[in-house]
């Protein structure tokens, strides 16, 4: 009875610290590449508790995700590494359905409550406003759902990847009155693997072990502080008139103080 106590107290004081750590931040699904034309020299970063997000989904879903570290790297010949750490929490679920409220956690490309994720970017072409190139990124996210009455675990591991192409421009820079304002797209194709038995706890059976689609990224940065993302996707390889074959929208707001 003890250890249940003192567990269920850790776990509120770190949703407190996670409320208030997270607004100090500023979220992003994508980096911005600020270099016009090339770049003069490569450089390494390491970042800790620099971000926080708040999104709502189409799934009726509002969370907050704090990126918790960040190690980035980017090449003079424009190549870009990194590896986040995330996580998120869910502020307010306003969906019955448990599989859907999980399916949410699957669907949102930095969410779980702890998700380590990869990004690779190389070039195609860089202009002195504007960047194509080719975009990659995978991870692993810890997600903790509500399984059916019949089963016990409450978490799951999905394996998940990117591959698009991106579109940055810059539309305005104004180095007089320090504004600027960036646009990029990011089509890509999607898969998420898991194992079956996970399926069939939080699923039933309905989501493939490796289920793939396609997503749809667009978004706006501006004086490198306010981002507005907007991500949509789908899965294919499901019965596209169940629970799990709709197409999932997501707004993600982020501001830098």
């Amino acid at each position: 009875m003890f250890s249940k106590v003192v567990i269920l107290v850790k776990k509120k004081l770190f949703l407190i610290g996670f409320l208030l750590i997270s607004p100090f931040g500023f979220g992003q699904l994508f980096e911005i590449d600020y270099t016009q034309g090339k770049r003069e020299e490569s450089n390494f970063r390491i970042q800790l508790i620099r971000t926080g997000i708040v999104g709502v989904s189409s799934l009726k879903h509002v969370d907050i995700t704090i990126e918790a570290a960040k190690f980035q790297y980017d090449g003079k010949n424009g190549n870009h590494f990194a590896f986040t750490l995330y996580g998120t929490q869910t502020l307010w679920r306003g969906n019955r359905v448990d599989a859907l409220n999980t399916f949410d956690f699957l669907m949102h490309p930095i969410g779980g409550t702890i998700n380590g994720n990869f990004f690779f970017s190389f070039p195609l072409s860089q202009r002195q406003l504007q960047h194509t190139k080719i975009a990659l990124s995978v991870g692993k996210k810890w997600i903790q759902g509500q399984p059916l009455p019949y089963f016990q675990s409450t978490s799951f591991f999905d394996n998940y990847s990117r591959l698009g192409w991106v579109y940055q421009k810059t539309l305005a820079d104004d180095a007089l009155t320090n504004s600027s304002l960036y646009f990029w797209t990011f089509p890509s194709l999607i898969a998420h693997q898991s194992t079956e038995k996970s399926r069939t706890q939080f699923f039933n059976d309905q989501l493939s072990p490796f289920a793939f689609g396609y997503a749809l990224e667009l978004g706006l940065e501006y004086n490198t502080q306010l981002k507005i993302t907007l991500i949509g996707q789908q899965l294919l390889n499901n019965d596209p008139e169940g629970d799990f074959g709709r197409f999932v929208t997501r707004l993600i707001v982020g501001y830098r103080f």
